[in-house]
């Protein structure tokens, strides 16, 4: 399924952070294009720059930006709004960190609001923010073939529970994360979340630890979600941000053919 969300309104949902000064870096389209941000600390520019550099835009990448602060997949930090709300605060912390008037950012739902994608295994949205303007769209598209498994297994590398998810989840390639309990079940501390597992050595150390913290003795393995740990989210994105840029023309940002 796919959508799209728009507003005129600059405003948010969300508290406002007080960012420091975030610096930037071009990694795509004209030195004349109007400027626009990926904000993004997990490699989407990849998928994202080119597209985006297609419209004529000079797509630029801010510098240590860090998006986990409005939530992370292994739940050690609550999303504080929904999907739409975080996916838009993003993009309007980036520009308010840089200076820079457009951004573009994504946010990704594996266990979606069935009140906001009723029916929806996942969603995955892109949104676009112009400070100068005070225009804003999300797109989005649920359903994706983001590849997402997860499952609660002894800690032990060599049980077969653990290598039967492993090969579902088609680890090594795709990297996963180690906590004691689901994300989605409960508070999950920093210090028991174990992301970008991909070799034994990290899994048997992640499984050590988490069993300490687990009620049962056991822990909970799952795909990692992000992007950059995981081709086949990295490609729904771009899905998305094709469905973007359509938008984005369609509104006018367009100084070069698409």
């Amino acid at each position: 399924m796919t959508s799209a969300f728009s507003s005129a309104s600059a405003s948010s949902a969300l508290d406002p952070a007080q960012s420091p000064a975030v610096l930037v870096q071009k990694v795509a389209g004209s030195e004349t294009g109007l400027p626009v941000l990926i904000a993004t600390m997990h490699g989407k520019e990849a998928v994202l720059g080119p597209t985006l550099a297609a419209l004529g835009f000079q797509v630029m990448l801010p510098i240590g930006y860090d998006t986990d602060a409005l939530g992370t997949f292994s739940g050690d930090v609550r999303r504080p709004g929904t999907a739409f709300e975080a996916a838009l605060e993003k993009a309007r912390r980036a520009c308010d960190a840089t200076g820079v008037a457009r951004a573009v950012s994504s946010e990704g739902t594996y266990r979606p609001s069935q009140a906001l994608f009723p029916g929806a295994r996942n969603a995955e949205l892109l949104a676009f923010v112009d400070r100068e303007t005070g225009f804003e769209c999300v797109e989005y598209v649920t359903d994706t073939p983001t590849r997402f498994d997860k499952g609660r297994v002894p800690p032990d590398i060599n049980a077969p529970e653990v290598h039967a998810l492993l090969k579902t989840i088609g680890w090594p390639q795709i990297k996963v994360l180690v906590v004691p309990h689901d994300p989605g079940e409960g508070v999950v501390m920093p210090e028991w979340v174990f992301k970008g597992i991909g070799n034994e050595r990290e899994l048997a150390e992640a499984f050590d630890v988490c069993a300490s913290y687990s009620t049962d003795g056991w822990v909970h393995l799952e795909t990692d979600l992000r992007a950059h740990m995981n081709p086949s989210r990295m490609a729904s994105i771009a899905t998305v941000g094709e469905r973007l840029a359509l938008r984005l023309a369609a509104q006018g940002y367009r100084s070069a053919p698409v």
